[in-house]
């Protein structure tokens, strides 16, 4: 069963909101997207992505990103026209988290990008069997808004991890 609160159907009281204890667990990214709001679907980092999301039964999670094919053992030499483009490479960042209604807001304590740092990161989220779609508020860039997409999947533990 999809529930899909950022599109209301918990307000026509098909489905209760999602608690905290939904989100415990670890996730692995699937897919990152940039939607315009044109309907252009960008893939900023490509079909091959890597990352893993994690929620605490404490309260806290954890997220890092990036694509799957980063150059290795490479060091770029970064200028100001390049420094954005480089950054955005790679995501990475912690913090307590909160749900409220259709968002899971992260309460960011530290991160790779330091403005970030004390800023919350509010996210629309639906669930959908074992996967988790997480979408961003619409974002200015350029002359064009864009929304943010990513879709993790449950990690379930494995019978030799279970020792």
């Amino acid at each position: 069963m999809s529930l899909d609160y950022a599109s209301g159907d918990s307000a026509a009281g098909m489905t209760p909101p999602a608690t905290t204890a939904d989100f415990v667990g670890t996730w692995r990214l699937l897919d990152y997207s940039l939607i315009h709001d044109d309907g252009v679907i960008e893939k900023p980092w490509g079909t091959d992505v890597r990352g893993y999301l994690l929620y605490s039964a404490e309260g806290y999670m954890s997220g890092n990103l990036g694509p799957a094919r980063r150059r290795r053992g490479v060091i770029e030499r970064i200028t100001p026209s390049s420094r954005h483009r480089r950054n955005r490479r790679y995501i990475a960042y912690t913090g307590r988290f909160t749900v409220q209604g259709d968002t899971v807001t992260h309460h960011v304590e530290a991160s790779l990008f330091p403005l970030w740092v004390g800023r919350d990161e509010v996210r629309y989220y639906t669930f959908d069997g074992d996967k988790l779609t997480l979408r961003t508020g619409a974002l200015k860039s350029g002359h064009h808004n864009i929304t943010a997409q990513l879709t993790w999947q449950r990690v379930s533990s494995s019978p030799s991890s279970r020792a």
